[in-house]
């Protein structure tokens, strides 16, 4: 078995338990007090779009009140974004049908009570900037996928993001993870050539950071031998008030 199928295998056990409160909470939020007849019907919404005649960067604007995200890559060079969108029908009725937009090369949804998942290709660089008020945001950096920038942020809720060393990165890029309270995992295979940093902070928690090699700036700091001479960098920042951190790096 190989280490990152080790490390997935470990993500998956430690996200499951540091996101159970948020989904207790989140269900509530979501389903509402008709949670408690069964009163669970849905209604889903799909939005794809293809790269075209799109050049530069697009970046990912998720807005979200309440819900789930699952963002992943495919290696699909002409496929720009496939969203799926789960909405109950008693938040329909309040809210409307959520839309998907796509200007200036910036894919946007903002809505209020949903399941999203999010697929992305290949034939484009994108940066992410993820909100979830209440609720759990899962991202997968695979299959080639050509990434800068992420900002991930919950209230209430846990972050998940696993990264193969086949990413593509886009100059220094930053991965910003933030939650008030909730837990955050990190597994990140860092690409040949790029140099690392993993920097965590915990309020009330724990911090658990994983680095074979890397060097211990502090207690919950750790840069690889070549973070700065690299002609590339990658830099993580993890922040929780409430919550403990999980990142592992190789």
């Amino acid at each position: 078995m190989s280490n990152y199928q080790r490390n997935t295998s470990m993500v998956v056990c430690i996200f499951a338990v540091i996101i159970v409160g948020a989904i207790a909470v989140g269900a509530l939020s979501y389903f509402g007090t008709n949670w408690f007849n069964w009163n669970l019907a849905t209604t889903d919404f799909s939005f794809e779009a293809e790269v075209g005649a799109t050049t530069g960067t697009v970046n990912l604007d998720i807005d979200l009140a309440t819900g789930g995200i699952l963002i992943t890559f495919v290696d699909n060079a002409s496929l720009l974004y496939d969203i799926d969108i789960e909405v109950q029908n008693t938040t329909l009725e309040i809210d409307g049908t959520p839309s998907v937009t796509f200007s200036s090369n910036t894919i946007r949804l903002d809505y209020t009570t949903a399941g999203v998942n999010i697929t992305l290709g290949s034939g484009v660089n994108y940066t992410l900037d993820v909100d979830v008020s209440t609720g759990g945001i899962n991202v997968n950096l695979l299959n080639g996928a050509h990434v800068g920038d992420i900002a991930l942020t919950t209230v209430t809720g846990g972050i998940s993001l696993v990264m193969t060393d086949d990413v593509v990165l886009l100059g220094n890029a930053t991965f910003n993870l933030d939650t008030t309270t909730g837990g955050v995992s990190v597994v990140v295979d860092v690409p040949s050539g790029v140099g690392g940093s993993v920097e965590c902070a915990v309020t009330t928690g724990s911090v658990d950071i994983t680095a074979a090699g890397w060097t211990q700036i502090t207690s919950n700091h750790y840069e690889s031998s070549d973070y700065d001479t690299a002609s590339q960098t990658l830099t993580v920042i993890i922040e929780t008030t409430t919550g403990g951190i999980s990142a592992i790096f190789t």
